[in-house]
């Protein structure tokens, strides 16, 4: 099989993304159990990555919900774009598989401000020949809408198309539709993957 494009996820695949990490060290375990919860594991979040919900609404909800966390919300809210920082080792293969001559595509789930907030920060979007996030399209992985998206504004062939992701439910739905997958469980395998796969 002939692989010619290349499709990332964003978050966990190329850019970090570990707020439990970051709430655990600092606040505790039963704290940070507690925010994930009540914050990054509610429908809320889903609703924003979809472009239903702004970031601005989202937070508000959840000072209204839990004014009781009023201090912890307020400190997340200003932390959520430093957590999204590049996992380097990623990144620098992402030139190779350029000079190698592949397409190279993001199909991400992420909020509008947040994306528009590390797209400006970070060069390595210039190697790319195309993205959708699902903000921008009222849909999200692992629904297929937005996977069709992508195929038809790209005129992408999935049976010589590699998709990675994290997430088991996305990498399903991209094996539905008939994409090659890699399921990024550790972000520094994906190297090893690729090299498995002889993309690179």
């Amino acid at each position: 099989m002939t692989i010619d494009t290349v499709i990332f996820d964003l978050g966990r695949v190329l850019i970090n993304w570990y707020p439990y990490k970051y709430m655990k060290e600092k606040f505790g375990e039963d704290l940070a159990e507690k925010l994930n919860k009540a914050i990054f594991n509610a429908t809320e979040w889903n609703l924003m990555d979809k472009g239903l919900l702004s970031e601005e609404e989202l937070w508000n909800l959840h000072l209204k919900r839990f004014p009781d966390l009023k201090f912890y919300i307020e400190h997340l809210k200003s932390k959520v774009t430093e957590f999204l920082t590049p996992i380097e080792d990623n990144i620098k293969l992402i030139p190779k598989l350029k000079e190698k001559g592949y397409r190279l595509f993001i199909l991400s789930n992420f909020s509008k401000n947040s994306f528009e907030a590390i797209y400006k920060k970070y060069d390595f979007f210039n190697y790319f020949d195309g993205m959708v996030i699902s903000s921008h399209h009222k849909t999200v992985k692992p629904e297929k809408k937005i996977y069709q998206i992508l195929i038809e504004k790209y005129n992408i062939t999935p049976s010589t198309s590699l998709f990675i992701d994290d997430k088991i439910e996305n990498i399903n739905t991209a094996r539905e539709l008939g994409f090659s997958t890699i399921h990024l469980e550790n972000p520094l395998e994906l190297k090893k993957q690729l090299k498995n796969m002889m993309i690179i």
